[in-house]
């Protein structure tokens, strides 16, 4: 026979002789209270008798539905396709990099410089905005000067943009 004993905090079960000493309901003040007696048939899995003992069903596998097999590529045009595609993303990778760095505009403050012996307008332009897009800031600095062409002169005073964008 076992019990199940309540006690201020849990629950025990309890099995043994002297479990028929403990009146059903009544509890020592305060002590645990008895809460349901019964009889244990299987030791191990605890199941009041009263409750049915469950149907072991074994389960058969499902049948694996009929689909559509996809082919293998060659190993070869699998890498070809990643590499295509790591390159992809690095170039846009890149491409986002300058964007927010600002080497695709051109500064907006401007300086009056004068070309050294040998510079050329790419040369001024360099040194006049290094992290902006040279060819930008050539443009930029032929429409402030109103050059017609890309010759320049030593000591030619010229109006550039000047700094980081």
């Amino acid at each position: 026979m076992a019990v199940v004993i309540g006690t201020r905090n849990s629950f025990e079960l309890v099995d043994g002789a002297g479990v028929e000493d403990v009146a059903l309901g009544v509890g020592l003040r305060p002590g645990p209270r008895v809460l349901r007696r019964f009889e244990v048939a299987d030791k191990d899995n605890r199941r009041p008798s009263t409750r049915p003992r469950p149907i072991a069903v074994q389960q058969t596998p499902p049948e694996p539905a009929a689909c559509e097999v996809r082919p293998q590529r060659h190993p070869a045009v699998q890498f070809l396709a990643y590499a295509a595609a790591a390159a992809v993303f690095a170039a846009l990778l890149s491409l986002l990099y300058l964007y927010t760095s600002g080497a695709t505009t051109v500064p907006e403050r401007t300086s009056v410089l004068h070309v050294q012996v040998g510079e050329t307008l790419w040369d001024v332009a360099e040194r006049s905005a290094p992290n902006s897009n040279p060819d930008a800031v050539v443009a930029r600095i032929r429409e402030l000067n109103n050059l017609p062409n890309f010759d320049v002169l030593p000591g030619q005073p010229l109006i550039a943009p000047h700094g980081t964008p």
